[in-house]
């Protein structure tokens, strides 16, 4: 799995930076990368409840939902575009605050699967506003510390499977 998941990462990067595809096309790419990212993530968190698993590759997507009212605005946009403010901590506070007053397994896997999605946006891209709204500067990371982080992340999920 973990295999398959640093893959996918290197495929989707591949296309993302050297075929630039138009931007309403970037996220058939970018979506299984985050996906595949969330999941190199679990595979190093160890036993979670299936509930708890389940939310959190819902919250590994979901901060990218603001990007579907975009698609029906103006179609110049392009993968240097900055990312809305909803890629920011703040979005992930409530999630994870209800998720401890209800005690919900499903929310709070949602809320740390969102900050891995993050990660990723962090090495891709125009960078995230995640300190927003303290500041709107965008933070970002080399796109080779990402890199490293995933085949990290790989490499030890091999050895804890035996794989």
């Amino acid at each position: 799995m973990a295999l398959g998941c640093l893959a996918t990462v290197a495929a989707a990067d591949y296309v993302l930076h050297r075929r630039r595809p138009r931007w309403i096309l970037i996220g058939a790419f970018d979506h299984p990368a985050h996906m595949a990212t969330a999941g190199l993530v679990l595979l190093n968190l160890g036993p979670r409840p299936a509930d708890w698993r389940k939310g959190f590759m819902v919250g590994s997507l979901l901060p990218d939902l603001d990007h579907l009212p975009l698609v029906l605005q103006h179609a110049g946009r392009s993968a240097d575009d900055p990312r809305p403010v909803t890629h920011c901590l703040l979005a992930a506070a409530p999630v994870g605050a209800i998720a401890v007053a209800r005690g919900s397994e499903p929310l709070a896997g949602m809320a740390v699967g969102m900050l891995a999605h993050f990660l990723r946006d962090l090495g891709v891209g125009s960078g995230v506003p995640l300190l927003w709204p303290a500041t709107a500067r965008r933070l970002r990371i080399p796109y080779t510390l990402y890199a490293a982080g995933c085949l990290i992340l790989a490499r030890r999920a091999t050895l804890r499977y035996g794989l």
